[in-house]
């Protein structure tokens, strides 16, 4: 008799099959969602700029600043040298006198960390150059304003725009956003 009170006798809760029939799917649940979670908060996307509201009062600004530039009849055209880490700028209209110097903003399309803003000096009339420090690769979005003062007070008089895929080429035209 005592060896069938011995087999009656119930194992232990963690020895159970039936036990982790039920919770094993639970747990690895639960680590997965730490681990999404934790993969979400590191890695995060910068699609939405964190200045929405300033750019979106600023947008008739971007508009006259595109306006101006067609009616000077502004182009360009950008070169990036992946040899020097070097970009050159030909700048072509009706300017009365070319600006001693251009700000060229690279814009990366998702990672805003990536962005750069680079100073283009004149070497000659209406050619510009300067120096990258991001890496040549993939795609970015470009802008080029005359320089303005470093607190950003003044809004630059006109813009001409682009964007590069440095898989395809180094070189794109630039020219006023169309409205």
């Amino acid at each position: 008799m005592s060896q069938k009170a011995n087999s009656s006798k119930s194992a232990p809760w963690f020895r159970e099959p039936w036990f982790w029939m039920v919770m094993s799917p639970l747990i690895l649940v639960v680590i997965v969602s730490f681990v999404l979670v934790s993969i979400a908060v590191r890695h995060g996307d910068d699609v939405v700029s964190d200045t929405y509201y300033k750019d979106s009062r600023l947008y008739h600004y971007s508009a006259e600043q595109d306006q101006r530039a067609k009616d000077l009849n502004l182009a360009g055209m950008i070169l990036f040298s992946p040899q020097d880490q070097s970009v050159s700028l030909d700048l072509r209209g009706e300017l009365s006198t070319y600006p001693a110097s251009l700000v060229l903003i690279l814009s990366h399309p998702v990672e805003a960390d990536l962005d750069e803003r680079i100073v283009l000096e004149e070497i000659s009339a209406g050619r510009y150059r300067g120096q990258v420090a991001a890496p040549l690769q993939h795609r970015w979005y470009l802008q080029v304003t005359p320089e303005v003062d470093a607190e950003g007070a003044q809004t630059p008089e006109w813009r001409l725009k682009g964007e590069i895929n440095f898989n395809i080429g180094n070189g794109v035209p630039l020219k006023p956003a169309e409205q």
